[in-house]
This record gives structure tokens, C-alpha cells and sequence, in this order.
């Protein structure tokens, strides 16, 4: 009995630390993904948020460390199958993943100065975090319930990973006193760009909710069952609120838009909001009964977010001062 608590103290543990794991993952990944965005499309609004996106990206050596508790512990979260979730192959596919997003962050650290070719890294850089993303989030989110499959999860994971990267992005230039003076258009372009990633991210949501209460096949409806039909719906509708109703309402306001501290507040509203969402998508699938918090839900975040935010101003730290 002491050794089956333990072993459950134990996964309710590594469980709390990859919904932080997976949330502070996407303001890094994410961040690569915005800085490749840019560079395909332009914009003054990329250079007013550049400092803190090559600052996040360049938090990702430190994830990767941070990703070996998960790989070590696979087992204890992980339903082992023969092939695809077999935990030797599961380790090696993350290995992946976070090599080719050093890869991607190392070119383009490389190639700032040379206007000219970082679209050539850009283009296909965007199709492999596509990819990879999407992949990642089939193994640290969907392989909780590995008979549940979806099409749409791992493109509303890497929609999200970017939203929170340029909440993010948005935060920082909005309450930085180096921005002071920028023009409210400019303001006004990263509000536009965070109320297309929130509708993107909604009509994600959506569209794979409304195609599984359709299709209403169990293997399908297993995902959502949880989520909706025990005390966990109170997270789905704080999600709806605060993941989109109340971004979307104050991003349609040009005025909003172009008032630093309205959009830090939105910009901080869809940080917090994409912290739940990340519990959300873990979670519920091992704490199947209903809404029930460990102490470790909120250690985690804290512990890790303070490692990540402490290596964040480091890197940050210096980058300001060349602003411009």
C-alpha cells in the first residue's frame, strides 16, 4: 500500500510538472515560430517585439534540461504500446524536437544581420515547427489517452504556443519604459496580431468540439467526457471567458488597441488563461473524477516559471539597451 501511494504521489507530481513543462514550452517555441513569422511578413511591429522573442527562444537550452524529469519518468505517466509509445522511441522523438529547434534558433541567431537570406531559414523553418509542434503535442498531451485521437489538437497546441509567445512579446514592449514614445499604431498592430491567434485558437477549439459531439462515437468522446460532464467544466468555462470571450470583445476596440495599459492587461489575461488551458489539456486525463487540485498544480508553475523567467531577464538583460 506505501509503495502504490508513493508510486501515485509520484505521477500526480510529474503530471503537475509537465502541464508547467508544456506551457513554459510554448513561450519558447512559440517565440521562434512569431520571429519566423516575421521575417516572412515584415512589419515594424516585429522589430518593436524582437528583444523579448529572441529572448524567450534563447531560454530553450534550459528547457531542454528541463525536459529529462519527463523522459525519465515516462513510464509512470506514459500507457506503454508496442510501437509508437513505447517510452524508448517516445524519448528519442523529444531529443528530436528539441534539436531541431536549437538547429532553427541557432540559424537565425546567425543570420539577423543578413536580411536577405533568413526567409530561405523562415519558410521552412515554419513547416518543421508545424510539425514538430503538432507531434509534440500528440506525445505530451494526447498520449495521456492513447485510444483518443484527434486531427485538430496539435494545431490548436501550436496556434496556443504562439498566442502565448506574443502575449508574451506584447507584455514586455507594453510595459517597458524602452518603448516609451513608440506610435499607438504600432500597439495597435500586435493587438490585431493577438485577436487573429485568439480567433484562430477558438475556431480550433471549436471545430474539433463541434465535429466529436457530431460524430458522438465513444473512442472520440472519451477526451471531452471529463472535461464536461464532471466539476472540470468550470476550467472549460473560465477557458471560454478568458481564453477568448473577453480578449475578443476588447481586441475588436481600435481605441483598446492603441492603450499600453489595456493591452498589457490582455496581453497578461492571455498568459494566465493559456496556464489553465495547459492544466486543462493534461490533467483531467489522469484525474478523470472531477476538479481536483494537488499542491503540486501550483508548485510547479511557480518553481519552473521562476526558473524560466529568472534565465529570461538574463538573456533579456543587455538587449534592451541596443533597442532600435
Amino acid at each position: 500500500m506505501m509503495a502504490w501511494a508513493a508510486s501515485d504521489a509520484a505521477r500526480q507530481a510529474l503530471l503537475s510538472y509537465l502541464f508547467a513543462f508544456l506551457f513554459l514550452c510554448g513561450l519558447s517555441v512559440g517565440s521562434l515560430a512569431l520571429m519566423m513569422v516575421h521575417v516572412l511578413t515584415g512589419g515594424a511591429w516585429g522589430h518593436l517585439i524582437r528583444p523579448y522573442l529572441l529572448a524567450a527562444a534563447r531560454v530553450l537550452p534550459l528547457l531542454a534540461i528541463l525536459c529529462l524529469p519527463l523522459l525519465i519518468g515516462a513510464s509512470l505517466l506514459l500507457p506503454v504500446q508496442t510501437w509508437y509509445l513505447n517510452p524508448t522511441f517516445f524519448r528519442l522523438r523529444a531529443v528530436a524536437y528539441f534539436g531541431l529547434w536549437l538547429l532553427l534558433l541557432a540559424i537565425l541567431q546567425r543570420r539577423l544581420g543578413a536580411a536577405d537570406r533568413l526567409p530561405r531559414v523562415a519558410a521552412p523553418g515554419l513547416i518543421i515547427y508545424a510539425v514538430t509542434a503538432t507531434l509534440a503535442a500528440v506525445d505530451w498531451a494526447m498520449s495521456l489517452l492513447p485510444h483518443w485521437h484527434s486531427t485538430v489538437l496539435g494545431l490548436m497546441v501550436a496556434c496556443g504556443w504562439t498566442l502565448s509567445a506574443a502575449a508574451l512579446a506584447t507584455l514586455c514592449a507594453a510595459c517597458s519604459s524602452v518603448t516609451r514614445g513608440t506610435s499607438p499604431d504600432l500597439f495597435k498592430d500586435l493587438g490585431n496580431l493577438l485577436l487573429v491567434l485568439v480567433l484562430i485558437w477558438a475556431y480550433l477549439a471549436f471545430m474539433q468540439y463541434l465535429t466529436i459531439w457530431i460524430a458522438d462515437l465513444p473512442a472520440e468522446t472519451a477526451w471531452y467526457i471529463p472535461r464536461t460532464l464532471t466539476s472540470w467544466r468550470v476550467v472549460a468555462w473560465f477557458l471560454i471567458t478568458f481564453h477568448f470571450l473577453i480578449p475578443f470583445a476588447v481586441l475588436l476596440s481600435r481605441h483598446a488597441k492603441e492603450q499600453r495599459r489595456v493591452l498589457a492587461g490582455v496581453a497578461a489575461l492571455l498568459l494566465i488563461a493559456h496556464l489553465v488551458d495547459a492544466l486543462w489539456l493534461v490533467v483531467p486525463d489522469i484525474r478523470s473524477a472531477g476538479l481536483a487540485l494537488r499542491w503540486t498544480d501550483l508548485a510547479a508553475p511557480i518553481g519552473l516559471g521562476a526558473l524560466w523567467l529568472l534565465v529570461f531577464l538574463g538573456r533579456l538583460r543587455g538587449m534592451e539597451g541596443a533597442y532600435g
